[in-house]
Order: structure tokens, then sequence, then C-alpha cells
């Protein structure tokens, strides 16, 4: 997160209960950790069936507790810094950016966002927001990330990718934790939790706050309070129910340059998940789940505009709802076969009087307030196990929604198992990402007025500007990747190599803010954006992750990608949208293991030079673009205690090599 000065520095104390080892072993999950930990780690997320990786038709990086301890992050973005090809930035100091092969500006779009199975996928801008997502860090069991479309998997909006977030089973956490940060720049964290089991009940409950003071030259300090509650229940011997509930809100200063206003935001997140799961046999399962998500955001200036004589009373307020309901059935077939096949329904709805155009000022005299879209999908994977060695696997989407009629987003993956310690993947996927509600029915109209003192909500205005404006003919962006892997095993060695390369071409993209006409009578930046398909784009590189355990208690975890763009947009020089993806990145944590139970974490990261499109990298001149950079991570940590109780002490400098900047000139680390 931002800070103002070079060196982070924090202090976390943790305490936590042990759990009850005889009652955690009778009710572990079918999946244990050492499966996910061990050499050939099972991943859940490529095709919604236990694979091992290197079995997986789409490359997959893992992130385990282990990787979140020592990289020494508050936040879940931070810890993605250790995906290949990941770029992590802000657009502001409490609205975290995560990005992946260029062409994204503050919004990111094109990842699609799961904790555990639930999408937190933004019904109303798209992307995530990140800050709001009532979860700690030490809930986490592990984030699983696809390299690539998945579609064929999770829909639309599965687009470049997908971070599947995975918490902890309440059996788990049984007992008391609680961790205390703070540090520079009025860093401020704070974590407890109670989980116990009763019969065949295991439950959680966990409390978390989060503040700082954001980036020097900003005004986006922010504080954030969640409550997150998940039940796990063994109602028979075939019959388990996952009930969680979470909320969230919290306060953050926006400053807005064209406006030169700071205001302050208010935020309230909620979700509620149910998942139920039938085991028919051994080899057959079927699943119901059905989760609700409520997003609001109240954002309001009310302010003269800077070196003219009008007032505005601008609302970005947004009140959003999502409902999903979904069926899954999974089945072994014969001796060579797995199937897993569903349905689901999805609707989105999303308020916005000044987004939407709906605001009485500006002269609407209907009765709306927002719109809906509802989706349809129905979706299916079959692995076949041709030989030995062959390994099969096809798998497809089909969805219609309102917004966007009907696609469908079919994978197929080969892959070959030289040895029990080699393999080959090759895969082909299509994918697409619908249009935002925002993107197809923004018709944001400010009004003015020519009083220059506070006016209230609703008064009619005495003039109207246009500054958004969507469009209902919006197509589907596409995606078609092709995929070469090489996965590479050494025991004794202890190493882990994965190589990836890869080819995306990508069609009908949609850019607003890239897209204007200009509007000489708009007080406030004189154009007025649309949406629109406005650009293609071509993307080729290679990825490379490797994990290295040369000696009991250490371990490297190596991530380097070369990304090559070519594309271009209206209104944009062509050479900052190639930069929008950096060339190489490159991040490096190393792990180790000292005496008297102490340990370290050093986390390297590089950045070549890049240029964000949307708010990104602006500034006038030739070099724009935001620089390359390196940052050095480092966290030192000391256990103690006894078996009832246990603690760590640990002291986390960030950013120990200076100053750099992110996404923006006036974001400076």
């Amino acid at each position: 997160m931002p800070i103002k000065k070079p060196i982070r520095f924090l202090v976390p104390m943790l305490c936590l209960g042990m759990t009850n080892p005889l009652w955690a072993d009778e009710a572990a999950p079918l999946v244990s950790e050492e499966d996910f930990l061990g050499e050939i780690p099972l991943i859940l997320s490529a095709t919604r069936l236990s694979q091992p990786l290197r079995e997986a038709p789409a490359a997959t990086t893992i992130i385990d507790q282990q990787m979140i301890k020592a990289s020494g992050a508050r936040s879940i973005p931070e810890v993605l810094r250790l995906v290949p090809g990941f770029l992590v930035s802000h657009e502001d100091g409490n609205t975290p950016i995560v990005t992946y092969h260029g062409m994204s500006d503050e919004q990111a779009q094109r990842m699609q966002v799961l904790v555990d199975g639930r999408s937190v996928y933004s019904a109303a801008r798209g992307g995530t927001e990140w800050t709001d997502l009532p979860l700690m860090l030490d809930d986490i069991e592990r984030i699983e990330v696809i390299r690539g479309p998945n579609a064929a998997t999770y829909g639309a909006n599965s687009f470049l990718g997908v971070i599947n977030i995975i918490t902890k089973h309440a059996t788990a956490t049984v007992g008391s934790f609680a961790r205390v940060s703070s540090g520079n720049n009025d860093i401020r964290d704070s974590t407890l939790r109670y989980g116990n089991a009763v019969g065949d009940l295991a439950y959680r409950m966990t409390l978390g706050y989060k503040h700082d003071q954001g980036f020097a030259a900003r005004g986006d300090s922010y504080w954030v309070r969640n409550a997150r509650v998940r039940n796990d229940v063994q109602l028979n011997d075939t019959d388990t129910l996952e009930v969680q509930l979470g909320y969230t809100n919290g306060d953050r200063e926006v400053d807005s340059e064209t406006l030169a206003a700071t205001i302050n935001q208010d935020i309230h997140s909620k979700f509620a998940q149910l998942r139920w799961q039938h085991d028919i046999s051994s080899k057959e399962n079927v699943s119901l789940q059905f989760f609700y998500t409520g997003h609001d955001t109240v954002k309001r200036f009310d302010t003269q505009v800077p070196g003219a004589p009008y007032h505005v009373l601008l609302d970005q307020s947004t009140y959003s709802d999502r409902y999903d309901l979904e069926g899954q059935h999974t089945t072994v077939l014969g001796s060579n076969k797995r199937l897993v096949w569903g349905a689901g329904f999805r609707q989105d709805s999303v308020q916005g009087v000044d987004y939407f155009g709906f605001n009485p000022a500006t002269g609407y005299t209907g009765n709306l307030s927002g719109y809906s879209n509802r989706q349809y999908r129905a979706f299916g994977n079959l692995e076949w196990r041709a030989t030995d060695k062959l390994l099969f696997n096809a798998g497809a989407m089909w969805e219609t929604t309102d917004l966007a009629g009907t696609d469908t987003s079919p994978r197929v993956g080969l892959n070959y198992l030289i040895t029990p310690n080699h393999s080959l993947r090759a895969s082909f996927s299509r994918a697409i990402r619908t249009p935002s509600l925002m993107e197809a029915k923004a018709n944001f109209r400010v009004p003015i007025y020519l009083n220059l003192g506070p006016v209230a909500p609703g008064t009619p205005a005495d003039a109207v500007t246009t500054l958004w404006a969507g469009a209902d003919n919006l197509r589907s962006e596409t995606i078609s990747s092709v995929e070469l892997g090489y996965m590479a095993n050494f025991p004794k060695q202890g190493l882990n190599l994965d190589i990836k390369f890869y080819q995306e071409k990508l069609q009908d993209l949609i850019f607003q803010e890239e897209n204007w006409v200009e509007d000489l009578t708009d007080p406030i930046d004189g154009k007025i954006h649309y949406a629109a398909n406005l650009a293609d784009a071509h993307i080729k590189g290679i990825e490379t992750a490797l994990e290295y355990k040369p000696y009991q208690g250490t371990r490297l975890v190596l991530s380097h990608s070369y990304t090559k763009l070519s594309s271009k947009l209206p209104n944009v020089l062509e050479q900052q949208v190639i930069n929008s993806a950096p060339k190489q990145i490159f991040s490096l944590l190393a792990m180790q293991q000292l005496p008297r139970r102490s340990n370290m974490g050093l986390g390297f990261y590089h950045v070549d030079a890049y240029d964000g499109l949307g708010s990104g990298g602006h500034k006038p001149g030739p070099d724009a673009a935001v620089p390359a950079y390196d940052r050095l991570d480092v966290r030192l940590g000391m256990e103690f205690g006894n078996k009832r109780l246990q603690g760590e002490i640990a002291l986390v400098m960030q950013n120990i090599l200076g100053d750099y900047y992110d996404w923006r000139w006036d974001n400076t680390y």
C-alpha cells in the first residue's frame, strides 16, 4: 500500500490458540493441504475438476499460506505481484489496480475474481473493488490464478485470466487468533478471529480493520472495517453445507484533479453465500450454490469548477445487487473419463441517478433510477485419459445476457505426460467479456449552477453537461488464445519449472475514456466520452515460473514474463497503447527458516516502463510513461510460545530501494 516515506515499517504481533488435533483429523476435507503444497499440487480452478497441476489445460500459479506470510503483504493485490505477468499498482492510495497483458485503465475489467467460487466482479463498472472485499489475508488457504482465458469454466469476463481465492475450512481455524500491525504513514491494521467445533458444526468469525494515509501528494487516506462468518456443517454421511456471510464498511478520501476538490466516499459491501453438496457415491456428487452480493458507493462533489463561474453538484454514487444460483454435477465415466457440467442464472441490478441520466435536476421526468442485466448459462468439461501419457480436456460455456445476447466460449487442451515428472501442454481457448452496465447504459449528465454557493439536491440546473455516454449496440469483447506449456519437476534437486508460450488475438475491445468528441460548452473537460468497440490487439509472450528448495527450510519462488503487444486506439498515441503492457516483469520471493524459531522473507520486484490507459502515466512531454522500477521488501519474524499459546513478532520493511512512481505521476512511493 502507498506510503509517505520510501521505507515502510510494520510491527505485527500475532497470538493464536491451537486447534484440537483429534477433531481436526476426523473432520478434515477430502483434499488435504499436502495435496496443494506437495511436489505435484492439485488445483480446482482450471476445469472445476480436481487435477494435478501438470494435467490442467491452462497455466496456473498457486500462492499458498507460506508465500502470503513471507511476502509481508497487507492486501491481496500485493500478493499477486508474485504471479508471472501481473502488474499491481494503484489509481490512488485506496484503489489497487491488478492488470495482466496491458490494454487496461484503472478499472482493470478483463479478469474474473472469485472468492470460494463466488464472483466479486463488479456489477456496475466491471473489475474488482479490492479494498471493499470482506476478507482478511489470515483467512486465505491459497490463491489459484489461471493465467489465460477461462470462460469455458467460469463464463463471461474470465477473459485474460481468473483469480480464485480459496478460504480456509472452518475446521482449520479452531481456536483464537489476533493480529495487530502498526507502521509509519499511520498504518493501523488488526484482525481478530475465533473458531470452534460443536458436533458436526465448525464455525469461524473474523473481524478486521485497516487504515493508512495513502500517497503523500494525494488526498486518499482510508479506513475499512469488515466482518466475516463461515459455517461448515456435516449434515450426514453424504451431505455437507457451507454458509458464509460478510460485511464491509469504510470511509475513504477521493481527490479530483479536475475539480481541485477532495471528498469523503462511503462504502458498504455485503454478501451471503450458501453451498450444499451431496455425494451420491465416491465417484459422483452434485452441488447447489446461491449467493447475494450488494455494494453501495456514496460519492458526491459539491464544488466550483476551477477557473470558471460555475458550480456543480456531481453525484457518482452507485448501488448494485447481484443474485446468483448455480447447480453442478460431477461424475466418473468408466475407467478413463470424468465429466463436470451444470447451469446457472444471475441477475445484476445497478442504480445511479447521475451515471444513468435519471437526475430530475437535469430534466429527466421518468421514474427509473437504474438498470438490470440477466444472464443464463450452461457449462461442461470432459476429461479423457486416452492413454497413460495422453490426457484430453474439452469444455465450453454457453451464455445469454440482456446486454450482449448469446455467446459460446470453448476450450480444448492436450497434455502429454512424458514422464511422471515432465509434461507438455497445448491448448486453444476462446473467451468473451460482456459490456458492463456502465459501458452499455451510462448517460452521465451533471447539473451546472451559475450560483456559486451550495444548492439542494434536485434543484433544476441552469445548464447540463454530459461527461460519459454508453452505447446499447456494444458487442462483447472476444479473445482467442493458443498456449504451449512445459512443466518439469526435479524432486532430488528440489526444483519445479513451468514455462508458458502464448499468442492472443483480442477483438472488439471496449473503451470509453479514450473515445471522445470535443464539446466546447462543457466547463469540466471540454469533451464527451462515448463507449465503443474501438480496437483489436495481438499479444504474444513467454512466462516462466520456478520454485527451488535447495535445503530444508529454504524456498525460492521466481517468476518472469516477456510481453509483446501491438494495437492502437483513436485519440491515444500508439506507443502509449503498446507500453500499457510492461515488456518485462520479474519477481523473486525468498523464504528462509532461521535459528531460534526465526524466519525471513525477502521479495524483490522489477517492472519495466509502462503507460497505463485511463488516468495512467499522464504527464506532459515525451516521457509520459511510468519509468521502470525495482522494489525490495523484507520481513523478519520470530515465533514464541508453547502448545497452547503461540505468537510471532515481525518487522516488515517495504520499498527499501527508495521512491518510484505507481500508475500516475502523483502516486509516489
